[in-house]
């Protein structure tokens, strides 16, 4: 377990990578045995209104006994929210599809992929959510079934890009999961370096966006770790904060985009990357119109319905024909759609504004904030999940905008959107609410007087590091400064006199003021 604590002039600053002092609850040996073996089993589907994974089948079939057990935590907001957000999503769809008149075969997919995705979150949540270990325990399946899908049942394009569609993702877990291993990750630059050669490998193994995904990881949890050297922490995201962030990303995607570019048209990675850079930056538009030439197409296709949309499986060959458009700005195209007049998206978010209409839309857009809420913030605290959280969420960003979504994506979606709202909610049972950006907090009012920002408990059940029983912090919340009333400090199980306050964690208590703004 791992949350941030106050300095004793109340500085923020983050904790320890590892605490002993607070285990996990709730922390079911059988639990962690199902978040593992589940994912495992990825590799193996059938064709039944469309393609049907062998997880999907599992967490449906423990979706009453969870639902009885733990389905208290669905009340939660942030799961509430997605659940609402996805059933919106849904009417929408059908909605759409009636009045397009969509064919059975196509509606049938369109609606069991939005309530297969729902039902896979919700199981995943009630099974892993609150505990580091299944969280860990479910990715970790993941790359095995990974593996085991690359042996056993790889697709078309797996053996022509082994790495790409296939070996890539789970190895990049593998990866990321060792940096969390604390022998790893207390050495300084390490899990850096890891993460940097896998990302440098797939930029040589000709997967574009994976290795640019990893290097942004790698510089990430560097400047995570630098701020944990320093033991301080900078406050919360302001507006020029913002913007240089903004201004950083910018930078350093031109940078790799540049060198790639480079390296590409050098033939330094390879005669296939040599070929595709070609090709696709040939045209008037550069490289990013030329590698996601669907773009073209679906924004049109948005603009002219942008509300109902055109339908599951929308198929239309006005559409299709219109993306030979841009041979004319010089791009060589070689699109084929997977069915006959399929409008072509390529994109989570597109995909769902083209078929359900503006509902499938701001379902993505709502993901898209929450995604930037957790990677705004993550920065500040020394997270053990923070390398593949970090990855998870580049990766997730891309995929929402450059990636079509469908298959075995109803599975690792779910609990990528999961590891990101258990982190959420640690940041906010951790960090002071001034610090978080891009975050509206609501104070509520208890009968005591005092207001309370943060939640009493963390995900787990344990009292955030650094905060007793009732939630607040032990050397003093900023928000406890103007109430009249206030909590006594403890120092391990005994309490402390007035005016001393709590030492380091195994001292002995040091008198002294509370701290002052």
């Amino acid at each position: 377990m791992t949350f941030v604590s106050y300095a004793p002039q109340g500085q923020f600053k983050p904790s320890a990578h590892y605490d002993p002092d607070l285990p996990e609850t709730d922390d079911k040996p059988v639990l962690a045995v199902a978040a593992f073996l589940i994912p495992t089993v990825i590799w193996l589907e059938v064709n039944a209104v469309g393609r049907i994974f062998a997880p999907e089948l599992l967490l449906i079939g423990l979706f009453p006994f969870l639902l009885l057990t733990r389905g208290a935590l669905l009340a939660n907001p942030l799961p509430r929210t997605f659940l609402i957000l996805a059933f919106m999503w849904l009417m929408s769809q059908i909605l759409t599809d009636l009045i397009r008149d969509t064919p059975f075969r196509d509606f049938s997919r369109g609606w069991s992929k939005i309530i297969f995705t729902s039902i896979n979150f919700s199981a995943i949540y009630m099974l892993v959510y609150g505990s580091r270990k299944r969280i860990t325990m479910f990715a970790l399946g993941i790359i095995v079934g990974g593996y085991l899908s690359f042996l056993i049942n790889p697709s078309d394009f797996a053996s022509r890009q082994p790495w790409k569609f296939g070996l890539g993702i789970p190895t990049i877990m593998l990866v990321l999961l060792l940096t969390q291993w604390r022998p790893i990750f207390k050495v300084f630059s390490l899990p850096t370096l890891l993460i940097l050669a896998v990302g440098v490998y797939s930029m040589v193994a000709g997967s574009r966006s994976m290795a640019g995904i990893a290097i942004l990881t790698a510089l990430y949890v560097f400047v995570q770790q630098v701020l944990g050297r320093k033991r301080t922490s900078p406050a919360g995201f302001s507006p020029v904060r913002t913007f240089m962030f903004f201004a950083g990303g910018i930078m350093i995607a031109t940078t790799m985009l540049n060198t790639y570019q480079f390296a590409a048209s050098n033939g330094m990675l390879g005669e296939l990357a040599q070929e595709t850079y070609a090709r696709q930056s040939a045209g008037s538009f550069g490289i990013l119109l030329g590698g996601r030439s669907e773009i073209f197409v679906s924004s049109q296709a948005v603009m002219d319905s942008p509300i109902i949309g055109h339908g599951s499986w929308a198929k239309n060959r006005e559409y299709v024909s219109r993306i030979y458009e841009l041979e004319r700005y010089g791009y060589d195209i070689t699109y084929f759609a997977s069915e006959e007049g399929l409008i072509p998206t390529h994109s989570h978010l597109m995909s769902g504004w083209v078929e359900s209409g503006l509902m499938g839309a701001i379902f993505w857009f709502w993901l898209l904030v929450l995604i930037f809420r957790v990677m705004s913030n993550l920065y500040m605290v020394r997270e053990p999940l923070s390398p593949l959280v970090t990855f998870v969420g580049f990766l997730m960003l891309w995929d929402i905008l450059f990636s079509p979504f469908g298959a075995a994506r109803r599975v690792t979606l779910p609990f990528n959107v999961v590891m990101m709202m258990f982190v959420w909610e640690v940041l906010r049972s951790s960090v002071p609410k001034e610090m978080l950006g891009g975050v509206r907090h609501r104070v509520r009012r208890p009968q005591n007087g005092h207001p309370q920002g943060a939640p009493n408990r963390a995900p787990d059940g344990m009292p955030p590091n650094g905060f007793q029983q009732n939630g607040f912090p032990q050397n003093g919340h900023p928000s406890q400064q103007n109430s009249q009333q206030q909590p006594p400090a403890v120092q391990g199980n005994r309490q402390l006199p007035p005016g001393v306050r709590p030492g380091p964690r195994g001292t002995a208590p040091r008198p002294g003021r509370r701290p002052q703004r």
